[in-house]
């Protein structure tokens, strides 16, 4: 479906659009009440809303690397623009800032309405978050 291909491509460009060192771009989709989730009981998780909250997480994520790449391994879509739903399967690499590799597999579920994130679902195992940032608090 047109509509399903054109969300996969808005997806992946956003992400291309981080990694070139636009940290705004999933901001930019942003509803003003948009939720943002990380799950698990580590440095990273908790839940935050509205533009302003996910850009200070993503910051704060960032902070901790000195580079970090995502890749997307797959973009599944579903639904309407009134409510799409979107599943990616990422890898994100990276080096702390004490020159120690990161490597993890996440999972982000996406609500869209039209075209806007309402909520944005982010899962990484957990394990190698505490063990690669867990003593990284930045």
């Amino acid at each position: 479906m047109p509509y399903h291909y054109v969300v996969t491509r808005i997806v992946r460009s956003t992400w291309d659009k981080i990694n070139a060192g636009d940290a705004s771009a999933p901001i930019r989709m942003a509803a003003p009440d948009a939720k943002f989730t990380v799950l698990g009981d580590t440095v990273l998780g908790g839940q935050w809303q509205g533009p302003d909250a996910i850009r200070g997480w993503l910051e704060s994520f960032a902070a901790r690397f000195t580079e970090v790449r995502y890749r997307v391994e797959d973009v599944a879509v579903a639904g309407w623009p009134w409510r799409t739903r979107v599943a990616v399967r990422l890898v994100v690499d990276g080096t702390l800032l004490d020159g120690a590799s990161y490597h993890n597999n996440a999972t982000q579920w996406l609500t869209l309405r039209w075209g806007r994130m309402t909520e944005d679902w982010v899962l990484e195992d957990t394990k190698v978050v505490d063990a690669g940032l867990g003593a990284h608090t930045g």
